[in-house]
Formats: structure tokens, C-alpha cells, sequence
């Protein structure tokens, strides 16, 4: 009886690469992972990429699902930041009309 072959189409690590491309997409297109899922999530993938058993392409999906969560986390971020600069930039708009207006005859 032969060995099934690792990878490829329907092989060992079929089911691997399946899952791993799903999470990468799943992060990609911004589908709701709960906060208790995120961090094992990140850590699978990691594994998966410093996995030497693991197939080329599974690490390659794994280390795009990887970055896609880096820029949605970076985005977020700077959302933050921005809104933080709008709220600080309507108080100093506020304060100037405050002092126009107290200069009024």
C-alpha cells in the first residue's frame, strides 16, 4: 500500500492549508473574531510559519494572515489617532470662539 503524499491535492496537510487559508481570509475581510479567539489565532499561525514541517504554501498563508491582522491593527491605530486630533482640534476651535466672542464690545 503506497504512503499518502504530504500536500497537494487532497494530501496530508489538505485539511492544514484549508484552514489556514480560511483564517487568512477571515482577517483579511475583517470577519468578526471574538477577543478570546484573537490571540490563539496569532499564535497558530505563528507556529505554522516557524513549522519546518509545514508546506510552503501553508506557511505563505499563514504569514499573510499574519500581516493582514499587523495592518488591521495599525489602521485601527491610526483611527484612534485621528479621532484623538479631531476632538483636540473642535476644543481649540471651541476656545477661540470662547475668546471672540468674550472680546465683543
Amino acid at each position: 500500500m503506497s504512503q499518502p503524499q504530504q500536500g497537494g491535492s487532497g494530501g496530508a496537510t489538505a485539511r492544514g492549508i484549508r484552514t489556514t487559508r480560511l483564517l487568512e481570509r477571515a482577517l483579511r475581510e475583517r470577519w468578526p473574531i471574538s477577543r478570546k479567539m484573537r490571540k490563539p489565532v496569532i499564535e497558530r499561525l505563528y507556529e505554522i510559519v516557524q513549522d519546518t514541517g509545514s508546506s510552503p504554501r501553508e506557511v505563505t498563508s499563514a504569514a499573510r494572515a499574519i500581516l493582514s491582522a499587523s495592518k488591521l491593527n495599525l489602521e485601527t491605530i491610526t483611527a484612534a489617532i485621528r479621532a484623538e486630533e479631531h476632538e483636540e482640534l473642535i476644543d481649540r476651535i471651541d476656545e477661540l470662539e470662547r475668546r471672540v466672542e468674550q472680546q465683543k464690545p
